[in-house]
């Protein structure tokens, strides 16, 4: 299995060496070393870190869907933490979007 760090990599959607310089750096400013051992807590303190390094080279957009990414790599071990959830979302409003309304055809 990858390692947290190896994932948060790929979510950059950036050359996976490039990609990796940025994540690492963003690491150690907010004090997660070695990266290689990130948990999902050293994640959410790396969180705007690397949205900051992201958005030197993506839009605003897409920064948003990238640490989007990053936060569901966690959702599972840590709901409750805030950087996890959505901006301006609660878990039960997210849920109820996330599951489609089936409508019976009688």
């Amino acid at each position: 299995m990858r390692s947290l760090f190896e994932q948060v990599v790929e979510c950059c959607g950036l050359a996976p060496t490039f990609a990796r310089k940025i994540i690492q750096e963003a690491c150690d400013r907010s004090g997660v070393s070695p990266p290689e051992g990130m948990t999902p807590a050293d994640l959410i303190r790396a969180l705007p870190h690397i949205r900051s390094a992201l958005g030197v080279f993506l839009d605003p957009g897409e920064v948003a869907l990238k640490t989007a990414a990053m936060r569901a790599l966690v959702r599972g071990s840590w709901p409750s933490m805030p950087a996890v959830k959505a901006p301006g979302t609660s878990q039960e409003s997210r849920a109820a979007q996330e599951e489609p309304e089936i409508k019976s055809s009688s």
